[in-house]
């Protein structure tokens, strides 16, 4: 992994341009999911990750107050360098100092192995969403493993 890489507890109120830039390159334009469904009202309340390359953001994610996991994105140069384990272990980070118990996750199909080696488990059904196929995941938080 690259040295250069920081993460940063980010908040929509002072981080927002850089989430969004992250997640309108990664999630709307690449992933193909509408901005209208990419964006909304849990942003403000939610604690972020930022991950950047000296000052170039490169990765984000975000975790609400009711423990579940969302907006991971890596843009395509740092994928497979262990930037979304870094965001994700970071994730886990606030929950816990949120005393949360349990992480919740609504996986891309494609992406589902990469959270189980994290000892997320698939719950239910695959369903659609955004026109994208998905399976919840959930984790008690003292199982993640990294």
């Amino acid at each position: 992994m690259n040295s250069t890489l920081h993460a940063v507890a980010a908040t929509w109120q002072q981080h927002q341009h850089q989430l969004e830039f992250l997640r309108d390159k990664v999630n709307v334009m690449e992933m193909r999911t509408p901005r209208s469904t990419e964006f909304d009202v849990k942003d403000p309340q939610s604690q972020h990750i930022l991950i950047t390359d000296g000052e170039q953001p490169v990765a984000c994610g975000r975790i609400t107050t009711t423990g579940v996991i969302s907006r991971i994105c890596v843009l395509p140069g740092y994928r497979g360098q262990g930037v979304g384990a870094l965001v994700l272990k970071n994730l886990v980070k606030l929950a816990r100092g949120n005393d949360l118990e349990t992480i919740t996750l609504s996986a891309k199909l494609e992406t589902l192995e990469f959270y189980t080696r994290f000892g997320f488990e698939p719950q239910g059904q695959v369903f659609m969403k955004a026109g994208i196929p998905r399976r919840h995941a959930s984790c008690h938080i003292n199982q993640v493993r990294f």
